[in-house]
């Protein structure tokens, strides 16, 4: 426990008192195991401290679409217990997952009282806010080709925080884009027999950037 709390204090520069840590724990959750599921009502306030998760949501047609993969620092709960809601999105692991977990009753008890821990919820908030919009502005905005070219060129820059943005295969690139997996490998088939990307199994190698860069239209996800 001690050593989740000094990765805790680390990650989101917030420290507990003793007395806060005896209403406080640890809930571990294995690859491809659920978190949360849309419906359910929150228990508490989640705080990753290693590992990462799928953020989706469910879509009428029975399919998932991909709103983030989440690493630290990533809550869990604070947009329901702020709207007083059911839990709005299905969240689960990608691999082995560690949470501090605060236990709803605690935070309306205490935490909800103390500036510091809110300021914390709403830097989570907003990040969430901006995602969710860039998504939703590309994804409303653009064709599928040049989605696909910003996105690729999104998570090859060094110089934008794209964690939020690296999948695991070409399915999970078209959810998050939202379209299918035979029209993302329709376009990676062209721009690899342009020479413009390189593709092995699942991995794509960009051979020129300048090409791509074109085909983004200058778009990003950011």
């Amino acid at each position: 426990m001690e050593k989740f709390i000094k990765q805790f204090e680390t990650i989101y520069h917030y420290p507990f008192t003793s007395d806060n840590l005896k209403e406080i724990h640890i809930q571990s959750y294995n690859a491809d195991e659920t978190i949360l599921t849309v419906g359910d009502h929150i228990a508490g306030l989640y705080f990753l401290i290693s590992g990462s998760y799928y953020v989706t949501s469910p879509e009428s047609n029975g399919k998932e679409l991909l709103l983030r993969r989440s690493t630290a620092p990533s809550i869990l709960g604070d947009i329901e217990i702020f709207q007083q809601c059911t839990v709005q999105s299905n969240c689960r692991a990608i691999e082995t997952c560690y949470f501090l977990f605060v236990p709803l009753s605690f935070y309306e008890k205490t935490l909800k009282f103390d500036a510091a821990f809110t300021e914390l919820l709403l830097k989570e908030l907003s990040f969430k806010l901006k995602t969710c919009t860039t998504l939703s502005r590309v994804n409303a905005l653009a064709s599928v080709s040049v989605k696909l070219a910003a996105y690729l060129c999104t998570i090859q820059s060094k110089s934008v925080n794209n964690d939020y943005l690296t999948v695991q295969n070409v399915q999970h690139v078209a959810d998050l884009i939202g379209t299918t997996n035979r029209h993302v490998n329709r376009i990676l088939k062209k721009w690899a027999d342009d020479r413009i990307i390189e593709r092995t199994d699942e991995s794509i190698k960009i051979l020129d950037i300048g090409k791509l860069t074109s085909l983004s239209e200058n778009i990003r996800y950011k």
